[in-house]
């Protein structure tokens, strides 16, 4: 499952969730589950949204480490046949 399938399921089912607890007593210990099942969505959300920015971030710096790397490679390539 990607990051991005996971924060979808865990959004639906954090809507799902606030739904029922909206139609659940207040205090009852249901409307308690409830409040800390969105807690621990809210949560896992947090981490899976920073996770995926990482990562982002990660795979947006090794291609860049690439394309540096390769135009440094081809710069010298160029620059020994020259001679």
């Amino acid at each position: 499952m990607s990051p991005d399938t996971a924060i979808d399921r865990i959004l639906d089912l954090s809507a799902e969730a606030q739904a029922k607890r909206r139609e659940t007593a207040e205090n009852s210990p249901t409307f308690h589950q409830l409040t800390g099942a969105i807690l621990a969505y809210g949560q896992a959300l947090s981490l899976l949204t920073r996770l995926r920015l990482d990562y982002r971030r990660q795979q947006g710096s090794i291609k860049t480490l690439a394309a540096f790397a390769y135009l440094s490679a081809k710069n010298f390539a160029d620059s020994y046949q020259a001679r």
